[in-house]
């Protein structure tokens, strides 16, 4: 090769040539050819093939060494793309987590089962391996799952500063809403200690308990004043010498607790003791607005003297005037002491359940009315019914919640309250209505208010 280059000069064109003979006809970079050249110019045609061996080495090298920092930035790449990919993994399980604590928090408006779940959440997930909630009340913050703790340093600083307090292993977190720190979220560790991230993290899973616990007491305060006000619009029944009475009411353990439920006994001058039962449709303060104004019209009609049949349908014609989409259901009875004499209408209502002295039980089943407030043909009558107690005889009047379940049919509920009433060996009305309640209703949810009225005729 040297002698070739000697002889047609050492021009680009020329080295390449030659180059690529040496090399098996391979390409050759046009760096290499140029860096040859300029070699061999420089150095007037001598040593050729020494000068093109070792321009290649050094271009090699020079490569190699380019290889090696273009490898040595793409593991620093690879390595930080590494790190982003597990930083990005941890932020999607953070805010997953979240999101759990979110769902777990909006889920419930019940205190107690709000706060285990989120705390069931936080152990599951291996953020906290013990965890306890102080709720504010009115003695102080009580610990709920052990109310005979007392609050530590830790608890209370988180509640006075409004910030998280970290002890090594233990983490004390404000559950605050508004102004208001309604309550600390205390969680432990058994080996690990609590990082600033960790911090940052508790922050995020306890305003989010705190908004759910926020509206579960905003709910519970609804709660308590509404069924007060509902309890407030229901009569306290006067004790009579001929008659005895007893009345109980069981607001639904779910949604709305008021509604359009109710009872009342008036007495007359004359001494008849009018009852009443009735129930509007559907739940809310709307409910409760008609259940008030049927209830007092009533109570108006009967002192006025008109009998069960014409106060239905004078109400009828109340609630149809009334700018109201809602209806109602209501059983009148009236019973003279002196005689022992039921006179009852039914409006859509559930039948009075009638209970001998012997214990026989019967549905007093009859003609009614239909549904109040409905479109009715001109005209149309309300039945009236009559009947003699014996001594000794019981009548119930009650609403529909307590005998419909959605499990069940209303044939069943009806089966159901004459076993409870045959049953039942007590003789004080109290614990009659104490006794039915308990086996119509027991430790389960209801959805419906229940109104249950006894009227006891000793004769």
């Amino acid at each position: 090769m040297t002698d070739e280059l000697r002889a047609r000069g050492g021009s680009e064109h020329v080295v390449r040539a030659e180059l690529r003979k040496a090399l098996g006809e391979a390409d050759v970079p046009d760096d290499l050819c140029r860096r040859v050249a300029a070699e061999i110019g420089e150095q007037g045609g001598t040593g050729t093939a020494e000068t093109a061996l070792r321009v290649v080495v050094e271009l090699l090298a020079q490569r190699d060494r380019d290889l090696s920092w273009h490898q040595s930035e793409l593991e620093q790449t690879n390595a930080g793309l590494l790190a982003l990919h597990a930083e990005l993994d941890r932020q999607r399980q953070r805010v997953s987590f979240l999101d759990e604590v979110s769902r777990a928090s909006a889920t419930s408006l019940d205190r107690g089962h709000l706060l285990d779940e989120v705390a069931a959440l936080v152990r599951s997930h291996g953020f906290a391996e013990t965890t306890h909630v102080w709720m504010a009340t009115e003695l102080g913050f009580v610990c709920t799952g052990a109310p005979e703790l007392e609050p530590d340093q830790c608890v209370l600083s988180a509640v006075r500063t409004r910030e998280p307090v970290r002890d090594g292993r233990r983490l004390s977190v404000p559950l605050a809403a508004g102004p208001h720190v309604l309550g600390v979220f205390d969680l432990g560790r058994v080996a690990v200690e609590f990082t600033d991230d960790d911090v940052v993290l508790a922050r995020g899973i306890a305003d989010r308990a705190a908004v759910g616990l926020r509206n579960a007491n905003e709910y519970r305060r609804e709660q308590e004043l509404a069924e007060r006000l509902q309890r407030a619009m229901l009569p306290t029944l006067t004790p009579l010498r001929e008659l005895g009475l007893v009345a109980r009411y069981r607001s639904a353990t779910s949604g709305v607790h008021v509604g359009g439920d109710w009872y009342d006994a008036v007495t007359r001058p004359d001494g008849t003791v009018v009852l009443t039962v009735g129930d509007v449709t559907g739940h809310g303060v709307d409910a409760a607005v008609v259940m008030g104004k049927l209830q007092n019209s009533l109570r108006a009609y009967a002192l006025e003297g008109h009998g069960p049949a014409a106060s239905l349908r004078l109400v009828h014609d109340l609630l149809r005037g009334l700018d109201t989409p809602l209806f109602a259901t209501a059983v009148v009875a009236e019973v003279t002491p002196s005689t022992g004499v039921l006179r009852w209408a039914s409006a859509g209502h559930p039948p009075p359940l009638l209970q001998e002295a012997g214990g026989d039980v019967t549905f007093l089943e009859a003609p009614h009315a239909p549904m109040l407030g409905i479109h009715l043909p001109p005209g149309l009558a309300f039945p009236e019914h009559e009947r003699e107690l014996t001594p000794g005889s019981s009548v119930a009047l009650f609403t529909d919640g307590l005998i419909e379940r959605r499990t069940s049919d209303l044939d069943a509920g009806m089966a159901r309250l004459e076993e409870a009433f045959s049953t039942c060996e007590a003789d004080a009305l109290d614990a009659t209505a104490e006794h039915v309640l308990q086996v119509m209703l027991g430790a389960t949810e209801h959805d419906d208010d229940v109104c249950l009225l006894l009227c006891h005729w000793a004769g």
